[in-house]
């Protein structure tokens, strides 16, 4: 049975890792030290920063199931302002986004209230196509399916599960009933119907 990503479950995951918790001159100076203009990535996530938490906790858990490059800006460029619209900040995420292949926007009660994710989901859409929603909810259900509000039902969207050797998958599917394994998806495949 598949489902959607828990806010409490990603929470206790960021909170496990202590890097988390660094000091804002510690991660400014490794950033500077460390910044890469042409790094490529697989993933870009869009969110809000309100769930800034929970955002590490995704992070973390996509991480540990596959090898694949997340990137998240306050983690990967936190010298940028999000609480600022502004070009230099646009321009930074723009080049980021030009190096990931795919984007899962992590959608949660915040996420209407962000100035940036609207903007990131219609410039990576335009430049790569590849984009997934992943619902992230405060209670816990069994159901795996999701209506997106207004645009984001265009798009498939990510649950997470087991597959049938019993190792944690996350899923990108437009149904329940077609769905691929994110580490295929990001590769360029589509999901797949299959019977019930």
């Amino acid at each position: 049975m598949a489902m959607k990503f828990n806010e409490t479950e990603l929470k206790k995951l960021a909170q496990k890792n202590k890097n988390f918790y660094e000091s804002s001159e510690k991660i400014l100076k490794h950033a500077s030290s460390s910044f890469d203009y042409g790094k490529k990535y697989d993933v870009f996530i869009s969110h809000s920063f309100h769930d800034a938490e929970v955002i590490h906790g995704l992070k973390i858990f996509i991480e540990n199931i596959y090898s694949l490059d997340v990137y998240i800006d306050w983690i990967d460029d936190p010298e940028l302002d999000r609480s600022q619209v502004n070009k230099s900040t646009a321009d930074r995420l723009r080049s980021r986004m030009n190096n990931c292949k795919t984007m899962l926007v992590a959608y949660s009660e915040s996420s209407p209230e962000s100035k940036w994710v609207p903007w990131e989901i219609g410039y990576f859409d335009s430049k790569v196509g590849r984009i997934a929603i992943l619902p992230i909810t405060k209670t816990y259900t069994n159901s795996e399916e999701f209506i997106g509000q207004e645009y984001l039902s265009l798009y498939s969207y990510g649950v997470h599960g087991t597959n049938e050797n019993g190792e944690i998958t996350i899923w990108i599917q437009d149904n329940p009933n077609k769905y691929i394994d994110l580490a295929r998806w990001v590769t360029g495949n589509e999901p797949i119907e299959r019977s019930e």
